[in-house]
């Protein structure tokens, strides 16, 4: 029994040291570090004498043999390594990744054709949405190299021959890079090699494609229970569709028994104070939550956000519903004034119904007064809830007016494009009937707000133009209608959609809206611009 008892030990250490070797020749990516039976045997046949044949024989040499060595038969990576094995190099294969007060666990595979072959990193659910692609595109240092060498081979011929060997190149390019990480990879290495050839190269010439999947980093999505939720290379698309369920858990994380902060219904501020941020220590890290209020239709909730650009989209949509709700609504008094001639022309809106306008109306009206005021505070809140109960009303009475004008003006811009039939003009003809249908559509006033909507007659009276001029030199329309398609690309390239999406990003905000002045600068070059507007400029704007 006593045997059994200590072989059952021996069991229990192999299977432990097993699990160690793996993990090793995961690390060092070499298939010969792995070991079978006959190398266990032969690790206890060396140290058991050849006269223990029996049960008996075994307790006898063990009773005196463990007093003077109690480690006899203890095995070590050690005594099964062969002595030609790779030494692992825990710096260049790290069992972590660090990014700002954050630590992350990294595993290795060995396995050509698996989803996972190479680097993986253990991405906790509530760090997901917060986690920065920066710097991942750089890989471990044990296997930069590999992956300079074959960004290197996945440039075009003409600039490919001015850095060869690529194995060299790419211990000559490293051995300039800084010891952490900064900017993307393929900058770097753009910026280096233009400097070293005098070759002018962007980052673009890398075709990221011809990379093996094996030099790109695996970011795989853990549970609570340290369950994989999912996996991809692409760290953007994983926070995209788990989006609602690592903002579920960064809320569970931070939010205790004793603490609760997350609730619905609201209809009035009916507390002091919003925090702007609440961290709480979890597994070794820092999970960070940010409380914002959130538009629910006729109530407004608040909820914890997994980033700071999630809760302020959010919050300032909240906050706005909170507004509407504070103050009398004067929607029904300005519907009472409205001039018979208004109110046809309103009905040919886009929006279903003229309470739908109105509500969309008010709602670009108390964004005007609010700007870009960050309500936190019960104080802060009262303030702003003052100051739009002040303005409101004359407020919406302009905006309506505008609106009034910009339907009107839309409709003669969809006459103008109807009358026009000639084939040969169908595609400058589609083209501005997508330049109508970005700029008048349902929701348009709220997204594009009263300082962009006041432009907005410029934009459709140039739409009128360009029609009515198109037929006199169709060849220069489709140069200048070349301009604005590749400046709409990258606009596009850049995150951008058309109709603008609410709760775009500021400089996405600002390219669309240089779109439509670039239009005028062009097709309608008789209307001024509201600034100085350009294909390096929109760049520029798109690049910052």
């Amino acid at each position: 029994d006593r045997l059994d008892r200590r072989v059952s030990e021996f069991d229990r250490a192999n299977r432990a040291l097993r699990k160690e070797l793996a993990q090793l020749e995961e690390r060092t990516r070499r298939r010969d570090i792995l070991f079978d039976d006959e190398a266990i045997f032969e690790f206890y046949n060396r140290r058991i004498p050849a006269e223990v044949a029996s049960t008996r024989d075994f307790e006898g040499w063990w009773k005196k043999a463990r007093v003077d060595t109690p480690d006899l038969l203890t095995m070590t990576t050690e005594n099964l390594a062969p002595e030609d094995a790779v030494e692992v190099d825990e710096d260049a294969l790290p069992n972590s990744w660090r990014q700002g007060d954050q630590t992350l666990g990294l595993s290795y595979r060995f396995e050509p054709g698996a989803e996972d072959d190479g680097v993986t990193v253990a991405v906790p659910l509530p760090l997901l949405a917060g986690l920065r692609a920066d710097g991942f595109d750089w890989q471990v240092p044990g296997l930069r190299e590999e992956l300079v060498t074959a960004l290197i081979k996945s440039l075009p011929k003409q600039i490919r021959r001015n850095v060869v060997p690529a194995g060299d190149w790419a211990r000559k390019l490293l051995a300039g890079a800084p010891a952490e990480p900064a900017g993307s990879l393929t900058a770097y290495l753009a910026r280096e090699i233009a400097a070293q050839t005098y070759t002018p190269v962007t980052e673009k010439d890398f075709d990221l494609d011809r990379i093996p999947p094996h030099l790109r980093v695996t970011f795989a999505v853990m549970d609570e229970r340290g369950k994989r939720l999912a996996s991809g290379k692409t760290l953007s698309a994983l926070q995209a569709s788990l989006k609602p369920a690592a903002r579920a858990s960064v809320a569970k994380v931070v939010e205790t028994p004793r603490d609760t902060l997350e609730r619905a219904g609201l209809t009035t501020w009916d507390f002091d104070a919003l925090d702007r941020s609440r961290d709480v220590k979890h597994g070794g890290n820092t999970i960070r939550a940010y409380p914002a209020l959130v538009d629910e239709g006729t109530s407004v909730a608040i909820r914890l956000m997994s980033t700071a650009e999630d809760q302020a989209a959010a919050h300032h949509l909240g906050v706005r519903r909170l507004l509407q709700l504070a103050i009398p609504s004067p929607i029904g008094y300005v519907q009472e004034h409205l001039t018979t001639q208004e109110k046809l022309v309103l009905a040919q809106s886009p929006y279903r119904n003229n309470a739908e306008l109105f509500e969309d109306c008010m709602a670009a009206c108390i964004d005007d007064v609010v700007g870009g005021a960050e309500i936190y505070t019960r104080a802060e809140f009262e303030a702003a809830r003052d100051a739009v109960s002040a303005a409101i009303v004359d407020s919406l009475f302009q905006t309506v007016a505008l609106v009034s004008k910009i339907v009107a003006k839309s409709r003669d811009a969809d006459k103008a494009i109807k009358q026009a039939t000639s084939l040969a003009l169908l595609a400058p003809l589609g083209d501005a009937r997508a330049q109508l249908d970005a700029l008048i559509y349902p929701g348009f006033v709220g997204v594009a707000g009263l300082e962009r909507l006041r432009r907005i007659p410029a934009y459709l009276d140039g739409i009128v133009h360009r029609v009515a001029k198109l037929p006199e030199n169709p060849a220069r329309d489709r140069v200048w209608m070349s301009e604005v398609e590749l400046a709409t690309n990258r606009y596009r390239d850049a995150g951008g959609e058309l109709p603008l999406r609410a709760g775009s990003e500021p400089r996405l905000i600002r390219a669309r809206w240089m779109l439509e002045e670039l239009r005028l600068s062009l097709f309608a070059q008789h209307i001024p611009t509201a600034e100085p507007v350009s294909l390096q400029r929109i760049t520029k704007v798109l690049a910052a």
